[in-house]
């Protein structure tokens, strides 16, 4: 069984990424679980940095946390109804309504109940200010243990194929446990790997070494699945990157995110965020 963390606000976008984790999950025997998190009684201006929840102030507070479990268990409700259906998999849906901030609150039960992925939806793509910030998908994505999918607004996916899958190399050990990962996801899909490795100039003797190493591994290890291994080169990551999607459209970009040093986060966005702003197809990303 695999289980799915998919939190929910209520917006277009995140209700487009439950959508997007349910016809991902008719393919496999699912629980999913939904996540409200409800932000009206947490201190914003705590002592000493920890966020303490508070008292309702008034009725109207108690009104607003009545509303909003009574539509989260509506939702609920009407996705257990049509997964009964005929010709519908089973799949066991549940539901969680938790005080705290989401990106405080998703990382924390993803890690601590043994989440196999998180599906979240991000409502832009390329604003500036996001961008230099952070979101809650980036913090989530940075703290969370478990695959993070997020899943731009609009995007949608294929009950029966999930196109080309673009997944960026690294040549380190990472690649095989996060490729192993991926196909557990998407191998009940009709679908195919793009496993590109980017170099700045040209890959070198030994760059090509290890991917002759991994192109071997996995013709032996997933003999039924298509992958295709390239190399790209180019000063600019992410402009290949684009250029290389401009030329091979995808269905969903993967990666494996990589611990940076203190020196790297101050005065460097990690490629993970960047991609995270910038693509307009789902972002799914492992932890190395």
């Amino acid at each position: 069984m695999i289980k799915i963390l998919v939190p929910v606000t209520f917006s277009d976008y995140s209700l487009n990424a439950l959508s997007y984790a349910m016809k991902l999950s008719e393919k496999f025997r699912s629980e999913i679980t939904l996540l409200h998190c409800f932000t009206m009684y947490v201190d914003r201006e705590p002592a000493e940095g920890k966020r303490e929840l508070k008292e309702p102030e008034n009725d109207e507070a108690e009104q607003k946390e009545l509303g909003t479990r009574a539509e989260l268990q509506k939702i609920v409700e009407d996705l257990q109804k049509e997964y009964k259906l005929p010709g519908k998999n089973a799949l066991t849906i549940k539901y969680r309504f938790e005080q705290g901030y989401p990106e405080d609150i998703i990382p924390l039960i993803s890690n601590s109940e043994g989440f196999d992925a998180v599906i979240m939806g991000t409502q832009t793509r390329g604003e500036l200010i996001k961008e230099a910030l952070g979101s809650i998908s980036s913090d989530v994505i940075q703290r969370a243990k478990a695959p993070v999918l997020a899943v731009p607004s609009g995007s949608s996916i294929d009950s029966e194929k999930l196109g080309k899958v673009l997944f960026l190399l690294e040549l380190s050990e990472n690649d095989y446990i996060s490729l192993h990962r991926l196909i557990r996801l998407i191998s009940p899909f009709q679908t195919e790997i793009n496993a590109v490795l980017h170099c700045p100039v040209r890959a070198d003797k030994n760059d090509i070494r290890k991917m002759d190493e991994l192109r071997k591994y996995c013709d032996s290890t997933y003999p039924n699945l298509i992958i295709n291994f390239s190399i790209i080169t180019g000063k600019n990551y992410m402009k290949s990157i684009e250029d290389y999607v401009a030329e091979n459209p995808v269905s969903l970009v993967a990666m494996t995110r990589k611990k940076r040093t203190l020196l790297q986060k101050l005065f460097k966005h990690s490629i993970t965020r960047r991609l995270l702003f910038s693509s307009k197809v789902p972002l799914l990303v492992f932890h190395s």
